[in-house]
């Protein structure tokens, strides 16, 4: 005891110290309030939760410094239970997909002197807001049941075999635990007594009663799931067995002889069934001294729930977090019978939180960002190498060109909830090394805006902020269903001094009032090439510096613009290793290659006169840059505006369109769905004044190859609407108003792997190539 004194004495005084190879700054613990003071930003929820009427039940609502009402405290000292439940309006409801995510303290316990953790559960018992775990007595139990699980009640653990009479019931054990559950336990202290593993040591140990023994075959703090209401959650382990030899009577007369009978005992002792463990062997994995965060999502279709740990970088609490790197950590699905929580057909349960400390204790605490039920939105972040056939950049090992044209898109997505997603500010932190020249908004009902304060000669990361519209699926008040919106920044990646570039990962944050989620996007690297190019137009109606024409046309009609590539610096490239990218009113079209039968670098294009639309005030701006086999892009594009007058309402959709071939996927034997590529571009060009209303529909012939017959599948289109057959009726693709006289509509801006036309191919779909023609019809009034 003398040598332990002194050595945390030492620790106190050293900064630094070393423990089990980490390190360890000593500091003093930090009161409640201080600890929320550290508390990342969250949601309001006094409105949704409820602590009951629990004998002894410390659980509350506290404040941080982001506001007032954001935080769970369940735990703050020793010998506590805290539980706190949602009303029955804020019930989760499991027909529908829900997410919920939160933030997590688990106190400064470094693994040694914390406990003992805390639990988040689904439940229907018949207590509803007062569920809590209880003793024999019928009062609160704490310590390793976490409020939550149920206990061995017995204080005598000595159980005659012949009789029974004193046997560990699983079932018993059961009923005092939360009853129609689901449990996922955060436990911070390991409940294991290694004399179990030595029967004449468990022997003695049994003998002096009850032991806590939850965590028998673990190895120090855990994440795992159960059914506290369930006998099968729990083990009956005999740990130990005896015997003991007992007169019982005499025999023999006059002089009697002693008869004896041996009795058998066994010893048993309680463990808890652990399903999808997450698990590390640092002893910070849960109670670290920081914030950590915590996602579980419930997947509606297969009832299954599947939970990820540590999915954001940690936040400093009692200790500083590490900038570096975190490790993250996803469970396997949890299947979850409805049946086991007493779940009727309107899909509600009742969740929340319990925590219990013993004689070890730590501060457990929950702050909300999304609230299951309330709002369940999500959003993605996605860069895109133009340059390089849409190329997605989602490693930290992928590789991009200086000069390629680099487009970032930031989906936000509302899927549903109680209430829409309000007061929404997007912030976004944009990579370095990439001079982004323009930040356009677009909304799932048609809205569109810019974002200001964007500095195109930026390279070194900026930031930018921006207040968005509420999103919904339903109409809300005088709001119409506005179920996402996609922020997309175009501009050019730029390399460094070095012959590679490497660019971190960034973080953005989109927060409002009821529900705040994130969107990471990966870093990756730049490579510089050697040799630099500059393109020019030439011929009539051109500017002297080359860079830019103009046009005025009665009818629309192909028209044929010439140019020249000069090399810089490098070797130039032959003309058929020089490829073109133009687009038409920022809709790409079909890429070409130079001919090698024109003389070096230069060029012929046919803007095509379907691409050309009338009565826009500005003109149509077609822009145009190139690059080569050697990763060279060309350091400027250039523009040539067609003015085509008279107002009109138009279409604009390539006439070849492809699946499965920017990136191409094999067929594996199960259902596949595939992206459209970037060979389709659908616009809609109105010029008839602001008001002006249309509907753009579309229909698909059967799905044919000349080889295999009809593909085994169909084309769809999912979006706002849900999934809509193209081959077996009319989808609907898109309605809109016009907010101006010259109102673009780029279709298929927002169309990725999950929105937009689709190819799904059935388990039985045959390799092959395969051809439909797809019917567009736009009408000048929105649909029913």
């Amino acid at each position: 005891m003398k040598i332990k004194a002194i050595l945390l004495g030492i620790l106190t005084l050293t900064a630094g110290a070393v423990i089990g190879g980490q390190t360890l700054t000593a500091q003093a613990a930090m009161t409640t309030d201080q600890i929320l003071q550290t508390a990342p930003k969250g949601i309001t929820i006094d409105n949704y939760f409820s602590t009951g009427n629990i004998p002894g039940n410390i659980a509350k609502v506290g404040d941080t410094d982001f506001g007032k009402n954001q935080a769970v405290v369940l735990t703050t000292k020793q010998n506590q239970v805290g539980a706190i439940w949602t009303s029955d309006d804020a019930r989760m409801n499991l027909n529908e997909d829900e997410t919920a995510s939160m933030w997590m303290y688990f106190g400064d316990g470094r693994g040694t002197s914390g406990g003992d953790g805390m639990a988040f559960v689904m439940q229907n018992d018949p207590a509803g807001v007062n569920a809590i775990a209880k003793k024999a007595d019928g009062t609160p139990n704490a310590g390793q049941t976490l409020g939550v699980w149920g206990s061995d009640s017995r204080t005598n653990l000595k159980n005659n075999t012949a009789t029974n009479d004193n046997d560990l019931d699983t079932n018993a054990v059961a009923k005092l635990a939360i009853q129609d559950s689901w449990a996922l336990e955060f436990d911070t202290y390991l409940n294991k007594n290694n004399k179990l593993n030595n029967n004449t040591d468990a022997l003695a140990v049994l003998k002096a009663g009850n032991v806590s023994a939850f965590d028998q075959t673990e190895t120090g703090n855990h994440i795992a799931s159960s059914f506290p209401g369930k006998s099968g959650s729990y083990n009956k382990v005999v740990g130990a067995t005896d015997s003991e030899r007992v007169q019982t009577g005499t025999t023999g007369g006059f002089f009697p002889i002693p008869t004896y009978t041996t009795y058998n005992y066994n010893y048993s002792y309680l463990t808890l069934s652990h399903e999808g463990v997450l698990r590390d062997s640092s002893f910070t994995f849960l109670n670290g001294g920081t914030w950590r965060h915590m996602t579980l999502k419930w997947d509606s279709s297969k009832d299954e729930m599947t939970y990820v740990y540590n999915d954001r970088p940690p936040v400093s609490g009692e200790e500083t977090a590490s900038t570096g790197s975190y490790k993250t950590y996803t469970s396997d699905p949890i299947h979850i019978n409805l049946a086991d929580l007493k779940v009727g057909s309107d899909g509600k349960v009742r969740w929340g939180f319990t925590g219990s400390t013993g004689s070890n204790w730590e501060p457990n605490m929950v702050v909300f960002d999304q609230v299951p039920g309330l709002v369940n939105a999500k959003a993605a972040a996605t860069l895109t190498d133009t340059s390089q056939s849409d190329k997605i950049i989602d490693e930290a090992t992928d590789t991009v060109n200086s000069g390629d044209r680099m487009s970032l898109n930031y989906n936000l997505k509302y899927t549903s909830g109680r209430e829409s997603w309000k007061d929404i500010v997007a912030k976004l932190n944009l990579p370095s090394n990439i001079a982004f020249k323009s930040a356009k908004v677009k909304y799932a009902n048609g809205d569109t805006d810019t974002i200001s304060g964007l500095d195109t000669s930026n390279t070194t990361g900026q930031t930018l902020s921006k207040s968005l519209e509420n999103l919904n699926t339903e109409k809300d008040g005088d709001t119409d269903p506005n179920a996402s919106v996609d922020i997309t920044l175009a501009g050019v990646a730029v390399a460094g001094d070095n012959d590679q570039t490497t660019v971190k990962q960034t973080d953005s944050s989109f927060d409002g009032s009821n529900a705040l989620t994130s969107a990471s996007l990966s870093g990756f690297v730049i490579n510089k090439v050697d040799g630099a190019m500059t393109m020019a137009l030439t011929g009539d109606n051109i500017a002297a510096d080359g860079l830019t024409g103009s046009q005025t046309l009665t009818e629309a009609k192909d028209v044929k613009i010439t140019g020249k590539i000069s090399y810089l610096t490098g070797t130039p490239a032959t003309n058929n290793n020089i490829t073109l990218h133009p687009q038409m009113n920022g809709i790409s079209l079909p890429t070409t290659t130079l001919s090698n039968d024109d003389p070096a670098g230069e060029f012929t294009y046919t803007i095509p006169a379907n691409s050309i639309i009338s009565g826009l005030a500005n003109g149509n701006q077609f822009v145009m840059y190139a690059t080569d086999n050697n990763g060279v892009n060309s350091a400027n594009d250039v523009g040539y505006t067609i003015t085509l007058k008279d107002g009109s309402l138009d279409l604009l959709a390539n006439p070849k369109a492809t699946f499965n071939v920017d990136h191409p996927k094999d067929l594996t034997g199960s259902a596949m769905t595939y992206a459209a590529d970037s060979s389709w571009g659908v616009q809609v060009s109105d010029t008839r004044g602001t008001g002006s209303k249309w509907a753009l529909t579309a229909t698909a012939d059967p799905i044919i190859s000349r080889l295999r017959g009809n593909l085994d599948g169909d084309l769809i289109y999912e979006g706002a609407n849900g999934e809509q057959s193209l081959t077996q009726g009319s989808a609907i693709i898109d309605t809109h108003t016009t907010d101006s006289d010259n109102d673009q509509v780029n279709v298929t801006g927002d169309w990725n792997s999950d929105n937009g036309i689709l190819l799904k191919a059935n388990a039985g779909a045959v390799q092959g190539s395969y051809m439909t023609t797809v019917h567009w019809s736009l009408n000048n009034a929105p649909g029913n």
